[in-house]
């Protein structure tokens, strides 16, 4: 039962972060972003840094009685402290920007909440961390961006057609020099973080993360498909285009939930030398 907590806990934190991040990073590219997700995750990001603490601090005292022990919460509390903070911190500017409408205070609240995973996580486990969390920043900024995509992209019964093309041609800008690196950077942290490329295959760990690989080069696909065909499509012929676009944003839903899934079990059910 415990397990299973921290496992969906691992889940909400991740999902509320990264479309957070995402949103907030939309909202600053002036690609348009409902204030009232804007609250649900800044509120929702903070439930879930309490709970993950909770759970956390209930695994060590052995058993869900002791979520709010101060007798093990002293041993949690100072290797997540940064991260705590980061994530607060970046909270807090989500709300902020929901009633000051400023894109750099949505970029600041994207960087400080992504800041969060540099600050603790498997990269912090490595012997000499080096560029290591600086990159898992980056992939998180990037990784954040693409996730929020159905939500912004998704198009609304009342929403105009130039509206719906200028939200994916943005994005699609953005993307093109953004996804690549996410790759890049993916793929030196799978190497990194498993300690040799033959270990992503002959460990959990290590196949857990290449199936996000596959998962995410999947959604790549769509999102290529999205460029090259569904754009032309939405501006030549706008009925069929609209309904093609809602196809290809349920696609990327599915995979993304998918990804959220197997990073979830990389981190909370295997890590970093498990056999």
């Amino acid at each position: 039962m415990l397990e299973t907590l921290v496992f969906v806990s691992k889940i909400a934190l991740y999902v509320t972060a990264l479309l957070g991040i995402g949103l907030s990073l939309h909202g600053a590219a002036s690609i348009a972003v409902s204030r009232r997700w804007i609250v649900l995750l800044g509120v929702g990001l903070l439930i879930a840094i309490a709970s993950r603490l909770a759970l956390l601090n209930a695994q060590l005292a052995g058993g869900l009685a002791g979520a709010f022990s101060p007798d093990t919460f002293g041993w949690i509390w100072p290797a997540n402290r940064l991260q705590v903070y980061a994530f607060i911190g970046g909270s807090g500017l989500l709300l902020l920007s929901s009633l000051v409408r400023l894109n750099l205070l949505m970029l600041l609240a994207a960087c400080i909440i992504a800041a969060g995973f540099g600050l603790a996580g498997h990269t912090q486990g490595l012997e000499v961390p080096g560029l290591a969390p600086w990159l898992v920043i980056g992939h998180v900024l990037i990784a954040g961006f693409w996730i929020a995509a159905p939500i912004t992209l998704w198009p609304k019964a009342t929403q105009e057609v130039d509206v719906t093309l200028g939200n994916m041609e943005r994005f699609s800008l953005i993307a093109l020099w953004c996804v690549p690196l996410l790759f890049v950077s993916g793929g030196w942290l799978l190497v990194r973080l498993t300690g040799s490329p033959g270990a992503l295959f002959s460990t959990p760990y290590g196949q857990t993360l290449l199936l996000k690989l596959v998962l995410a080069s999947a959604a790549l696909a769509i999102g290529a498909w999205n460029k090259f065909r569904v754009t032309k499509l939405v501006r030549a012929a706008p009925t069929i285009g609209v309904i093609r676009l809602k196809r290809s944003l349920g696609a990327d839903i599915f995979l993304f939930v998918a990804i959220l899934l197997s990073i979830a079990a990389a981190t909370t059910l295997t890590g970093p030398g498990a056999p």
